[in-house]
């Protein structure tokens, strides 16, 4: 791993005993739902939705289809801003033949994605991680590429972030943004709850992201994916009656109690459970309202 630098850690993901219990401190509850993915699985199929076995498969094909449209090819280097616990850069790693340079600015994701890069280093891969803010520093390039993923709204100044990727790219190196973003039609209110489950306010918003890559350096788009029809389908169908039927009992199993009767348990399953799909089902009725969508976004540093 390389050594740490630049880096600030707000503690949002330490401790993370729930996580832990899986052998993935700092992916909490989504340790459960989709493994080492720690991003939605925004796949427009049915089958997988209405089967919770089958979540991590659409979170596998999401980072894929990430993959895809950067144009991954063998033996490129790529760097992850805001890699989570490191399953979308190991994946991009074995399936694309890549290199990866994973950035977080958690402790507790960097110690996670570090023991499971060096597991997957064993096997011959390419792989490191950074602890740093990505609006201050990033590691030294050139890279080929750079994807980011469900993380902007954890970024104060986004246009920081864009620039110093921006620097960081070969000219023709190419971007991915992948994220849930707010659309015009987003109010304050709309923030202030979304805040208030998700702890960060500073969501990419559709009207606003593409002037924050000009700004920096980037052409326009090249390619600008909505998956917004996710949500507002197969996903707002199944998500609740999946959650409560296939890892509801498994996760109160692991962690039975609450509050009131075991006060000295440091989590709930049914608690846990409850404020999720709480917090979910708010971003589904913003689908479904028009105030927020999930994009993805291609630009490419000009040659």
């Amino acid at each position: 791993m390389e050594k740490i630098i630049d880096s600030i850690d707000d503690g949002h993901y330490l401790p993370d005993v729930v996580g832990g219990v899986l052998g993935l401190p700092g992916a909490g509850l989504h340790a459960y739902l989709t493994g080492d993915f720690l991003h939605p699985p925004m796949v427009f199929d049915a089958e997988m939705w209405s089967d919770g076995a089958q979540w991590s498969r659409g979170s596998r094909q999401h980072t894929i289809d990430i993959g895809t449209l950067a144009e991954l090819r063998p033996g490129d280097h790529v760097l992850d801003v805001g890699c989570g616990v490191g399953g979308p850069a190991r994946l991009f790693a074995s399936h694309f033949q890549v290199s990866v340079t994973s950035v977080t600015n958690s402790s507790a994701h960097r110690a996670t994605c570090g023991r499971l890069h060096e597991q997957w280093l064993e096997q011959g891969g390419g792989l490191k991680v950074v602890l740093a803010d990505c609006q201050r520093h990033l590691p030294e390039g050139p890279f080929d590429a750079a994807i980011s993923i469900n993380m902007l709204y954890q970024v104060p100044d986004h246009r920081a972030m864009f620039r110093n990727v921006f620097e960081r790219l070969r000219p023709g190196g190419r971007f991915v943004i992948d994220d849930w973003m707010l659309t015009p039609l987003a109010t304050a209110d709309d923030i202030d709850q979304l805040a208030s489950h998700f702890q960060y306010r500073h969501f990419g918003r559709i009207d606003q992201i593409e002037s924050d890559l000009l700004a920096v350096g980037f052409p326009t788009a090249e390619a600008i994916v909505d998956l917004g029809h996710v949500a507002r389908g197969p996903m707002s169908t199944h998500f609740e009656d999946q959650m409560r039927r296939y890892f509801a009992p498994r996760v109160i199993a692991d962690w039975p109690g609450d509050p009131v009767t075991a006060p000295e348990r440091p989590a709930y399953g049914e608690l846990m459970i409850d404020e999720f799909i709480e917090s979910v089902n708010l971003t589904l009725r913003m689908h479904q309202a028009c105030h927020m969508t999930y994009r993805r976004v291609l630009v490419r540093r000009p040659t």
